[in-house]
């Protein structure tokens, strides 16, 4: 028995979780924003993932149904891997998500035959369960790294680890299609990428050592625990708002390549604008982000997006472009408010598990846009009638927000009746 162990008065518990540092810019959460960047690319050279399933003659709906699966794995997988691993340190899951990610990248240049679908399935299954383990860990270790009064300009410097990606990848990729044998040959050579996420693992190993509960209180986080954390936290409408908004971005992003082939318009263009633009907003305008009125903004950029995606669909070639500009404005501040809403409505016990069922609600976008964008292909509407469900989906969000504002507005008068 160990000298601590001997006597209950002399024992010293150790912290559950550590203490948020005084800057935003430390080093844990640097580490954490470099290795999150690369392991991100992983997703982001699926932006031609569905022309890439067109030019193997997989109908819509398959390949609806093929995009969706991975998101529909975290988002099983992400609920049972977030509570398993609050009672466990993080490192040897991350270790062993971001090696099985990067085998997955080079499965799909194997890919062929009659059991080619099959084959795309197994890999795309695999490969979001290890995403639903990595970002469980992620997300629970980065709210201990944010300071408190920065929650949303925390969430929109780290949202930069998926932005930089689809900054680079595809304006880099589209040119070196044919040297590299197609997208397949691609997804290959993004697998190197998760050399650098495993280094990195190094320097961070002390804080992913540290579980976010004590392991003598993890019987009280239960499957019914957890679901009262979420059901009881009055952010329901916030969470809607967060699927809604995340469908538009994840349609725009998996079928803005189908887009183009019928406008003309360049798809890489679309990244790189769109990205340097959310990056130039959220550099630029991250200390003022706390500060905004955040439903007035919520609602003015869900307005916004709306108008920007039916133009992309409907408008000239020459407004392609500022549309762009335009959108990534929109989404530049939209998400992190949206994000900090659920941060800032959180005590400290349920912070971690309530930014998950944020994430959980982008994983169940993931699942259900593509499977909504392969319905709307297939019933004729083509990728004009996609990115009009879009401006539906973001303008829903908006309405979702006011609603939350509403519930809020009428707690507050019972509250105030109450007290009179």
């Amino acid at each position: 028995m160990s000298p601590l162990a001997a006597s209950p008065v002399e024992t010293v518990r150790p912290p559950v979780s550590p203490e948020p540092p005084q800057t935003l810019f430390s080093r844990d959460f640097i580490l954490l924003f470099c290795m999150t960047m690369f392991c991100n690319s992983f997703i982001a050279v699926f932006y031609c993932f569905e022309q890439w399933l067109e030019g193997m003659a997989v109908s819509p709906n398959w390949r609806g149904v093929l995009l969706a699966s991975m998101f529909a794995m975290v988002l099983l997988f992400r609920p049972l891997a977030s509570v398993l691993l609050l009672r466990r340190g993080k490192l040897p899951a991350m270790a062993v998500s971001i090696v099985i990610s990067s085998c997955v990248m080079l499965g799909y240049a194997h890919v062929g035959g009659p059991h080619a679908i099959g084959m795309i399935w197994t890999l795309r299954i695999v490969q979001g369960i290890a995403l639903a383990v990595f970002s469980s860990c992620t997300v629970a270790v980065l709210v201990s790294c944010i300071p408190k009064g920065q929650s949303a300009r925390g969430f929109a410097i780290f949202s930069l680890t998926m932005l930089l990606p689809y900054s680079i990848i595809p304006a880099a990729a589209e040119p070196i299609l044919p040297l590299l044998g197609g997208e397949a040959g691609l997804f290959a050579a993004s697998s190197l990428l998760g050399l650098p996420s495993l280094l990195m693992l190094i320097p961070l190993a002390p804080r992913l050592r540290t579980p976010e509960m004590a392991p003598e209180d993890s019987g009280g986080m239960s499957g019914r625990a957890l679901w009262q954390a979420v059901s009881r936290s009055g952010l329901l409408f916030v969470y809607l708002a967060c699927l809604a908004f995340s469908i538009m971005t994840v349609q725009a992003i998996f079928f803005i390549k189908g887009l183009c082939s019928v406008t003309g318009a360049n798809p890489a263009w679309f990244f790189s604008v769109y990205t340097l633009t959310i990056i130039l907003v959220r550099l630029a305008g991250s200390n003022r982000l706390d500060t905004m009125p955040r439903y007035r903004v919520t609602l003015l950029c869900s307005a916004v997006l709306a108008c920007c995606m039916l133009g992309l669909a409907w408008g000239p070639l020459w407004a392609f472009v500022p549309l762009t500009c335009l959108y990534g404005l929109g989404l530049g501040l939209l998400y992190p408010l949206l994000a900090a809403a659920v941060y800032d409505r959180s005590n400290p016990a349920t912070r971690s598990i309530n930014s998950n069922v944020m994430m959980a609600t982008f994983d169940a976008s993931g699942m259900l846009a593509p499977l909504i964008g392969g319905m709307v292909i297939n019933a004729g509407f083509g990728y004009r009638g996609v990115f009009t469900a879009t401006a539906i989906s973001v303008s829903l969000c908006g309405c979702f927000m006011l609603a939350d504002r509403l519930r809020l507005a009428l707690h507050e008068r019972r509250q105030t009746a109450q007290m009179q």
